[in-house]
């Protein structure tokens, strides 16, 4: 998923943007009711995202808006002008009776991954959004189980108290604490470290879901690489390969006016 506790991924003009109904689905047939854009405050949270029942809000820039709505890491969005990493947006979206249901019936992850999919229609109505897909060859690195052996546990068949409580995943600036994720979740959060650098792509065969805790940050481990900690934490390897990356190429894309 783009979005999710690890790793979250200015405007000049006083702009005044108001709600206004959204009745494009996004992808599975969910949709927003009412949707509200605006600048953000100079001084405002460069990130965030806090879902309630009936709605969502977060603060994004563009570019990350349409990471988030089409499923991709902000490094797989390429185009588009420089104002799109620059400006900051508060987005304020209201479901219908129907998608709000539907959504309660799924878990954490499925439901924030569905809420941003619903951001596609948004981005195309209020930010004339225009892209297409390319299929492009990068560097990248293969996550493999190293010759000792994985370092952690299958999670448990049913949900622990501290799951229900905490979440699947949390990152408190070095300590990854991760209760219930697949070898494909922790491939996109290597992914995302700027020490990595590349696409990592999960080889290892392990199926499944697993829980694990990884300590490290470049910060806090500044004599120590992250490929020596992911051996010797997890018994896990990173080597050198490369692989076909579908990349979000924006066409047109325009700020927001008021409607």
């Amino acid at each position: 998923m783009a979005l999710h506790p690890f790793f979250p991924a200015l405007v000049a003009a006083c702009l005044s943007l108001v709600a206004f109904p959204v009745p494009a689905q996004g992808p599975g047939g969910l949709s927003f009711e009412v949707v509200s854009i605006r600048p953000s405050a100079p001084d405002a949270q460069r990130w965030s995202y806090k879902e309630e029942p009936d709605r969502v809000t977060l603060t994004a820039t563009a570019s990350t808006l349409v990471a988030n709505a089409y499923g991709k890491d902000l490094s797989n969005v390429v185009g588009g002008p420089g104002w799109i990493e620059a400006d900051y947006y508060d987005v304020n979206a209201s479901f219908t009776d129907a998608t709000r249901v539907r959504l309660a019936a799924l878990s954490r992850n499925e439901r924030v991954n569905a809420i941003l999919r619903m951001l596609q229609p948004v981005m195309e109505q209020r930010f004339g959004l225009k892209i297409h897909h390319e299929l492009r060859q990068v560097p990248a690195y293969a996550l493999l189980v190293n010759r000792t052996g994985p370092k952690f546990r299958r999670a448990p068949a049913a949900a622990t108290q501290d799951e229900a409580r905490l979440g699947d995943a949390s990152y408190n600036g070095h300590l990854w604490t991760v209760r219930r994720e697949p070898m494909s979740f922790l491939a996109l959060q290597l992914s995302r470290v700027p020490e990595v650098g590349r696409v990592v792509v999960d080889q290892t065969g392990l199926a499944g879901e697993y829980t694990w805790n990884f300590d490290w940050s470049a910060k806090t481990h500044p004599d120590e690489s992250v490929f020596t900690a992911i051996t010797e934490q997890l018994g896990l390897k990173l080597e050198p390969t490369r692989t076909p990356v579908d990349f979000v190429v924006i066409d047109d894309i325009q700020r927001p006016s008021a409607n």
